[in-house]
């Protein structure tokens, strides 16, 4: 095709619109990743069955 005839709109705009859409996408698989994963290592850090329970010293007076 010729540089000198002029593309048409449709052409010339996809290439703008679909870098927007893949970085749209991009973002939303992302955001779904860390709310998948983050809810679980929050719930492992409320796990209160691993933690021994302080032992207390008793003072000798």
């Amino acid at each position: 095709m010729r540089s000198d005839i002029p593309k048409a709109d449709s052409e010339t705009n996809r290439s703008p619109m679909i870098l927007i859409i893949v970085i749209v996408a991009l973002f939303l698989i992302g955001y779904l990743v860390y709310m998948m994963f983050i809810p679980q290592q929050v719930e492992n850090m409320n796990k209160t069955e691993n933690i021994q329970p302080q032992q207390s010293v008793k003072d000798s007076i």
